[in-house]
């Protein structure tokens, strides 16, 4: 058995972490590119979402690899990304793919014995720690590239130590390792040359998950973001949302939850995907950001209930919401970023003038 998966931001790196402590085979699909997303978008219909074209091309990629068997994660309900298996998986055998899939829905320890040839509960607990020791060394870098992008002296320089901090922590063998690969890239960010702007602008990302965490699928608008000289917010992390999502590691009040009751004035229920959550998010921080981008991939219907309520909350909170597909060129991305920043920009100029 080969496994293979599709790519969602730097969850590949948990994975193939914990795969090689429970002794998995596994096939790791490119990096999702072009060709990536040309395959998806020649085998899916043209009315499937963005994220649906992404993963089925990275499944493509993985099965060309030799992979046998893909894995997806994903339970039924509101949103149609719990049906996505259905659909990809009649494609694939189209295309002629021998494999079985696997889906989540089994349950995590069925799935993950079923995958490991009945592996101990214990090893599959040592597998997952491990694997999110290294999402949560990322989740850490991360947060800290948003901080030091948006006054980096030196444009790039950000981005290259961080992406060096990705393969230093996928090289790392134990959890020491990862320990000493997560502060020695802390150190190196921290010590990069800074212009002064003791207060660049707060920018929340919200919407649809997967657009969230991957920067293929936005066009790295987080790293545009920062040239502008905005400090990214996202307020969910990828390792949050395995511990909260996919293995259900409950401790305290979730910024899920937070969100959910902050929005109850304007949407009270479950809409599917992120949608409650999106709107949650900017009422949450109405009053620590100064703006909020909101990502919805083209025809995905809890993130386009969510965009039709955000103009009607009381909270004044700049959005600027932006719609992903195939079509999407990443000049009117960098284009809608500057106008937006630049309208905050004044206007926290004008706010600063009144006062004076």
């Amino acid at each position: 058995m080969r496994l293979t998966f599709p790519h969602m931001g730097n969850i590949w790196v948990a994975i193939k972490a914990m795969a090689e402590k429970l002794g998995v085979d596994l096939v790791v699909p490119p990096s999702t590119s072009q060709r990536t997303l040309s395959l998806g978008v020649k085998h899916s219909p043209e009315t499937a979402c963005l994220p649906f074209k992404l993963t089925l091309g990275n499944m493509i990629e993985g099965l060309e690899l030799g992979a046998d068997t893909v894995v997806i994660t994903g339970l039924y309900g509101p949103c149609r990304f719990g049906y996505y298996h259905k659909v990809q998986e009649l494609i694939l055998r189209e295309l002629g793919y021998d494999f079985q899939m696997i889906k989540q829905s089994l349950g995590i320890r069925r799935m993950v014995k079923y995958l490991t040839n009945e592996a101990s509960l214990g090893d599959m607990i040592a597998g997952f720690r491990f694997g999110i020791a290294k999402l949560k060394a990322l989740d850490a870098i991360e947060q800290l590239v948003y901080k030091i992008r948006a006054i980096e002296r030196d444009r790039g320089s950000t981005t290259k130590i961080y992406m060096n901090a990705i393969k230093a922590i996928d090289d790392a063998r134990d959890t020491r390792a990862i320990k000493e690969a997560k502060q020695e890239y802390q150190l190196k960010l921290i010590s990069l040359p800074t212009i002064p702007s003791p207060n660049p602008l707060k920018i929340g990302i919200t919407g649809e998950f997967f657009l969230i965490i991957d920067s293929y699928a936005t066009m790295d608008i987080e790293t545009e973001l920062g040239k502008l000289g905005a400090e990214v917010r996202r307020p969910q992390s990828v390792a949050q949302w395995v511990d909260l999502n996919l293995f259900t590691i409950f401790f305290g009040l979730r910024e899920k939850d937070k969100s959910h009751k902050a929005a109850t004035p304007y949407l009270s229920h479950h809409v599917g995907g992120d949608g409650w959550q999106s709107v949650g998010e900017k009422v949450l921080h109405s009053k620590d950001w100064d703006g909020l981008v909101h990502l919805e991939p083209f025809g995905c219907l809890p993130e386009t209930i969510a965009r039709n309520i955000m103009p009607s909350t009381k909270e004044e909170l700049p959005v600027l919401n932006i719609i992903y597909d195939e079509h999407t060129a990443k000049a009117g991305i960098i284009t809608r970023l500057e106008a937006f920043t630049d309208m905050i920009y004044r206007k926290k100029r004008r706010r600063v003038e009144a006062c004076v």
